[in-house]
């Protein structure tokens, strides 16, 4: 009879704990901020800046700042549009572009060169793929004289009478290029500011500056795929992702 009592005490008092463990965990979970401004779906291994040790990585903090998720990124900060956490996304746009006013211009220059494509957590998409996706980056130049060439877009109708930092006060016209190669610079041209746009954009649509703005300003996206397998699995030497969403390792470090 008196073993019968203390095991019954003993699944109380087990039953106890296991609820106060549930409810711990569920008070910290509500804790830890999920959404900011258009981000509605902040979660694990992302974490908002302010918020307890619990939620989400160190390694993925956001800001929230005047109602915009933001990442400090490369350095700069750039507003984040969409976190995908089936392809291991995350889109961003650089915090001096506005919606709608294409003579808003980017804070930082920026490029997704081959050479320069992974920054810490993140990677530049369109290089995870091979050589049939590349990377596409707008190139922002200041001309001493009008160029005629269908490859340079003229910007005068979003810049007429804005004046633009480090871009010369007597300058003849400035132009933005898509996929600029060096070879195709003018010489009374000089390179003044990269920005990024999504890669998967058809570059023949791009036929004023506006529709350029228009997709600066829509962001372009990078992968955290492999910091967070790295996360996940200790030494791998590249992941990809199951049909199931989730990360598999491919092969390790030996």
């Amino acid at each position: 009879m008196l073993k019968n009592r203390v095991f019954v005490i003993y699944l109380l008092l087990l039953l106890l704990l296991l609820l106060h463990q549930s409810f711990s965990i569920a008070i910290k979970k509500n804790q830890c901020t999920n959404s900011c401004g258009e981000i509605s779906n902040i979660n694990y291994p992302f974490r908002l800046k302010g918020d307890p040790k619990g939620c989400g990585n160190h390694r993925f903090e956001l800001a929230c700042i005047n109602n915009h998720t933001v990442l400090d990124f490369y350095p700069g900060k750039y507003y984040v549009r969409y976190i995908s956490y089936t392809n291991y996304t995350i889109r961003i746009a650089d915090a001096g572009l506005q919606d709608g006013n294409c003579s808003s211009f980017p804070r930082r220059s920026l490029s997704c060169a081959p050479s320069s494509y992974e920054w810490k957590r993140y990677t530049c998409l369109s290089q995870l793929y091979g050589d049939h996706m590349s990377s596409t980056t707008v190139t922002i130049l200041d001309c001493t004289k009008a160029i005629d060439s269908r490859l340079y877009v003229d910007t005068s109708s979003c810049f007429d009478g804005v004046k633009l930092s480090n871009f010369s006060s007597t300058r003849g016209r400035v132009y933005a290029m898509i996929d600029a190669n060096v070879s195709s610079v003018e010489t009374a041209c000089t390179i003044k500011h990269m920005a990024m746009i999504p890669w998967w954009v058809n570059r023949s649509d791009l036929r004023s500056y506006a529709q350029i703005h228009e997709q600066m300003s829509y962001g372009f996206e990078l992968s955290w795929l492999q910091k967070a397998c790295q996360i996940q699995f200790k030494g791998c030497r590249w992941c990809g992702i199951k049909p199931t969403n989730q990360i598999y390792c491919e092969g390790k470090y030996l």
